[in-house]
């Protein structure tokens, strides 16, 4: 008997992209893998993006409604999703073409992995000026320090989970993937796999771009999160003062850069009264990154 490949689930989250989300569907359509599930999960779009999923139809599934943004909809998405195996995609990013065959066979293979990623390519919003985006190995430690490597268009996961995870934090609108690389850390295996698999758009309105600079306070909110949980191990509890001090330092360096210097010097001094070697520590980090000269931290 010829053995069944799993099925793999892919959530596009989706609100007015209609500029970008054919091509995301394509990509999804295109893969060398064929046993997909595309779940368009659409927040009510007034541009052209309904007229777009239309012409797809017969080979997507759409839900289009009102929700309480990206995350509810990925959660919506995940929830009703058959596959073995789940991702979410948004509408302007993209999958190479061998992307989920990489996947399914890496699994097949590891059977111990829950959660698997890759490398990327950023583009500009027109597709043009690519540049290689290396994730590098796992590292919770880092991920606790808002140290997010993982590239998110590349990301495959169980569907168990999601079954033992839960939803992602829909009060959570810029680091949700970060709080939940976290929360997938701690009950299992993840692996980096050191290939291209997927794209991604970077432009002055897309959401993470645009709202960089709240990304402290989602962070903030992150570690608060974490560390209040008594169940955590112990061993993480260490990392409680070079995470905090990290987020606040590179939270004021980002507004004080925005010109935002009140809010600035609020994340700053917060940050100087947790360490103030610490605070020029990663300041002179965050500042040489910035530059392009590779500074790495050790804590």
């Amino acid at each position: 008997m010829k053995e069944q490949h799993p099925l793999v689930s892919i959530i596009t989250p989706s609100y007015n992209k209609g500029s970008y989300i054919e091509e995301t569907i394509l990509s999804v359509r295109n893969q060398t893998y064929k046993n997909i599930e595309h779940i368009i999960i659409d927040g009510g779009s007034t541009d052209e993006t309904l007229t777009i999923l239309k012409k797809y139809e017969n080979s997507l599934i759409r839900i289009s409604e009102p929700d309480k943004g990206q995350s509810d909809a990925i959660n919506k998405g995940w929830g009703m999703a058959k596959g073995q195996i789940i991702a979410y995609l948004n509408a302007d990013d993209t999958y190479l073409p061998d992307a989920v065959d990489i996947a399914v066979r890496y699994f097949e293979q590891h059977p111990e992995i829950g959660m698997i990623y890759g490398d990327g390519i950023l583009t500009d919003q027109y597709g043009k000026n690519p540049r290689v985006r290396r994730s590098g190995p796992y590292n919770f430690n880092k991920l606790l320090l808002c140290q997010n490597n993982i590239f998110q268009p590349s990301v495959f996961l169980k569907k168990d989970v999601f079954k033992k995870i839960g939803d992602l934090d829909v009060t959570r609108h810029l680091a949700m993937d970060l709080d939940y690389w976290i929360r997938t850390g701690l009950f299992f295996r993840v692996a980096y796999v050191p290939q291209t698999l997927a794209t991604a758009k970077i432009y002055g309105d897309a959401k993470s771009t645009a709202q960089l600079f709240k990304y402290v306070d989602e962070c903030e909110y992150i570690l608060d999160k974490f560390f209040s949980d008594p169940t955590i191990p112990t061993e993480f509890l260490q990392l409680k003062k070079g995470a905090y001090n990290f987020i606040y330092t590179k939270g004021g360096l980002d507004y004080i850069h925005l010109k935002m210097i009140i809010e600035g010097i609020k994340y700053l001094f917060k940050a100087i009264k947790i360490s103030p070697i610490l605070t020029l520590k990663n300041t002179f980090h965050l500042l040489c990154n910035f530059q392009g000269k590779k500074v790495v931290l050790r804590y």
